[in-house]
């Protein structure tokens, strides 16, 4: 049977091919290879290790190699480290193990480095388990195929579309065998013999396979081939597509463009002793040329110790049948290909999530990917498309459209504590506890799965349960001897303590952890069950941070002194933070002390949220990209319309919101302050303005009205929301001095600032003194 002839071809294999690393000095010299025309090669080998003699103390040069132990030696032709070959053998050993039927795991070191390296596939291995060839001779062109791969030059193989060959019995070799063959006849390898012929059925014979490892590694040497094996290497890199090369002193500039967006990523500068490989071999920096693919490897101060090059990368559009771990199935022009994605692929999610293979959900069910592949077959970057993502969080708020077809609005606090804006479209899926509905207000504190779609972030459907119990909050102790845990809840500000079951999944930021590690102030999602009994912890740090470009700023109403930011992320998605003017929270504007007042919608901002509240806001206002004059203003209800003459001659209409930023020599001053003729400099955002610079006047603006937000006794300072003539709503300091009057403007009466408070009615007299108003009389209504 095959299988018996398997195990006891695979047991001789063990013993012929023991690894013994000779010396040169110490090859043996067998006596019936004295005159046999492969002696040298031989003997080389022998001194390597690579084989040995058997017992009676001849080496038999013409015994046939079975294929398993042809398979063994190119393996061994790679040249691996005895650690990388060790973590490759742990890796594969269930793989080998399976695939030969559970069969000589004594044997699956050099099957691994095979798998490993891309000299057989899990499938190529099964395929000759199966059939027995592995303990049959192999044929000299089967053998082609694995020493080329060995050599790494498999992929160059498979990408010639030319291989003259000059063998009389070319015709036989078999059409897959053709392109190895070729190299490895160009390379030296192989030679015909005395009739000019390849032979490529015969089998091959331990004196042939001598020669042939010889010449094949003096061709590695002489190039300096190795290996790259993304899985077993641990350096830094950066890569991309080269956009310029430069040479001073040796030392190159070498500038990169990212292989996705093709945007300019940096320069890297390489040092004269740099190692440059190409086809995994090495070679010179005339192999650096403009739209050639590049990895940078760095060491571990971040220098560049190699660049692996490949031409240009081959680029194709595929559908997407299915995501199994790293591999990816596709097909592309009507044939099915499988991809493999590793620590060096770059993977774009839609149009903006870019990372590594982690951000690939299996089940987001993508329809597209654009694949990017080097000369080595690697998947370089991916980009996919028409998938969707979820997102989970705790129902917070959520604002009804005024029409059927219009969008409503939701707002989830997050498993991190972060509230989120989104966008509910009115074809949007609904369903609250597995059927379908609608949103209302009643369903806050419930859980809500989302499902966006990749390319815009937008909400495909929305999924709410109102059966589970959560809460939030922010932990206040832990007591792990007695599996309970405190926190203030979010929803109402009390305290809450609840016991913990011995089978609750506990995880920080993502990773499982216990009870006990859990700290005080973290952040924490908790699922109760029918005995209000913890059974799922979800804690995050205390402190997250938050960055994006303010697109919202509203103010509370009544007795309210929160203002609420939405900040738009760069993937689309919008996240609210409040912020109680009682308690304000560090503000640096343009890397200087400022206030919450002078936020504006355009600024680009980090919130830092600590214990569930906002502690510090790092702004920095958008840079001026038009100039021009204003030649008209109309006030509109939500702003104002600016009709501009730019200055190229080009007229412009922009309709401004009043919460937009506006400045004059770097202090703020109110959007009403803008008059026809006015110079102004404008950061314009696709068509709309973001940030408002006045290069030629000043407010002149004499009298404000409208609520008191919070008011500052010890700064003396009137936090406004002021009404301007059209009804819209803006923000103004307003600093109180003692020479200010104050009045009560029913009686007349004299009043001081600490009769005024939030919720009061005022109209001020004064003007403008950059952002802040400067208060002669104020009247409380």
């Amino acid at each position: 049977m095959k299988v018996k002839r398997l195990l006891s071809g695979l047991l001789a294999l063990v013993m012929v091919l023991t690894a013994t690393i000779l010396p040169a000095s110490a090859a043996t010299t067998f006596p019936d290879i004295q005159n046999h025309w492969a002696k040298s090669y031989i003997e080389a080998m022998t001194a390597a290790g690579m084989f040995k003699g058997y017992e009676d103390g001849n080496f038999k040069p013409e015994n046939q190699l079975t294929t398993a132990e042809a398979l063994a030696l190119c393996a061994r032709t790679i040249g691996l480290d005895s650690s990388t070959t060790m973590d490759i053998a742990t890796d594969y050993y269930d793989t080998v193990k399976t695939t030969l039927n559970n069969e000589q795991t004594w044997f699956y070191q050099e099957f691994s480095i095979c798998l490993a390296t891309g000299i057989l596939t899990t499938a190529d291995l099964k395929s000759l388990y199966q059939s027995g060839d592995l303990t049959d001779p192999i044929a000299k062109e089967d053998l082609a195929v694995y020493l080329v791969r060995a050599m790494q030059l498999g992929p160059m193989a498979e990408r010639l579309t030319s291989y003259p060959l000059t063998f009389d019995d070319a015709s036989s070799i078999s059409a897959d065998a053709k392109p190895s063959v070729y190299l490895l006849h160009v390379y030296g390898i192989v030679e015909g013999d005395e009739f000019n012929d390849f032979s490529p059925k015969l089998n091959v014979t331990r004196a042939v396979m001598a020669t042939m490892l010889t010449r094949a590694i003096a061709y590695m040497q002489a190039h300096g081939t190795s290996p790259d094996l993304p899985e077993y290497t641990d350096y830094a890199f950066r890569q991309g597509v080269i956009s310029s090369v430069s040479t001073t002193n040796g030392v190159i500039q070498l500038s990169l463009n990212s292989d996705l967006t093709g945007a300019a990523i940096g320069t890297v500068t390489l040092p004269a002793n740099v190692t440059i490989y190409e086809n995994n071999m090495e070679t010179t920096s005339s192999a650096l040329k403009n739209g050639r693919h590049a990895r940078v490897c760095l060491d571990s101060s971040g220098t560049p110790f190699a660049v692996r090059v490949s031409g240009e990368l081959e680029t194709f559009t595929a559908t997407v049948n299915g995501i199994d771990g790293k591999n990816v199935a596709v097909t592309a022009d009507g044939t099915g290909r499988l991809l493999t994605m590793d620590r060096f692929t770059q993977v774009q999610i839609g149009t903006k999530t870019t990372g590594d293979y982690s951000i690939v959900e299996s089940g987001a069910n993508y329809t597209t990917a654009v694949c990017k592949l080097d000369d080595q077959g690697r998947l370089v970057a991916i980009q996919f498309t028409g998938g969707t993502s979820t997102t989970e969080g705790i129902f917070a708020d959520y604002t009804k459209s005024s029409t059927s077809s219009a969008n409503a609005t939701i707002q989830l606090i997050g498993f991190d504590g972060v509230t989120r804006t989104y966008t509910i479209p009115s074809d949007a899926t609904i369903t609250v506890d597995g059927l379908v509905d609608s949103l209302s207000s009643s369903l806050k504190d419930s859980y809500v799965i989302l499902r966006l779609l990749d390319e815009d972030a937008s909400v495909q459907s929305v999924s709410v349960d109102t059966k589970s119990n959560y809460v939030q909050g922010v932990i206040k102790s832990v007591d792990s001897s007695d599996d309970t845990i405190s926190i203030t809840r979010l929803s109402n500000d009390r305290t809450a303590t609840y016991d913990v079951t011995s089978s609750a999944v506990i995880t920080y930021d993502g990773e499982t952890t216990r009870l006990k590690d859990l700290d005080k102030n973290d952040f924490v999602t908790i699922l109760l069950n029918e005995s209000d009994d913890a059974t799922m912890i979800q804690a995050y740090p205390s402190s997250t941070t938050t960055e994006g470009t303010i697109s919202e700023r509203t103010f509370g109403s009544g007795t309210d002194t929160t203002i609420t930011f939405v900040v738009t992320q760069k993937d689309g998605t919008k996240v609210s933070f409040k912020v109680d003017l009682s308690d304000p929270p560090v503000v640096e504007r343009d890397d200087e002390d400022s206030t919450v007042d002078k936020l504006r919608v355009g600024d680009e901002v980090e919130f830092t949220v600590r214990y569930g509240d906002v502690t510090r806001i790092e702004a920095t206002t958008q840079n001026v990209n038009l100039t021009g004059t204003v030649e008209r203003i109309i006030q509109e209800k939500s702003g104002y319309t600016l009709e501009m003459l730019l200055s190229d001659g080009e007229e412009v209409s922009y309709t401004v919101d009043n919460s937009v930023s506006v400045t004059q020599n770097n202090k703020e001053v109110a959007l009403s302050s803008l008059k026809p003729g006015y110079k102004l400099g404008l950061a314009v955002n696709g068509d709309q303005v973001v940030a408002i610079e006045i290069q030629q006047a000043v407010n002149t603006g004499n009298k404000v009205s409208g609520t008191i937000l919070w008011v500052d006794y010890a700064q003396d300072l009137i936090y406004l929301r002021a009404t301007t003539d059209t009804g819209s709503e803006e923000m103004v300091t307003v600093e109180v001095p003692s020479s200010a009057v104050i009045l009560n403007a029913s009686t007349g009466k004299s009043l001081v600032l600490r009769d005024l408070d939030t919720g009061n009615v005022i109209e001020v007299n004064g003007s403008y003194s950059g952002t802040i108003f400067e208060a002669t009389i104020i009247l409380r209504q």
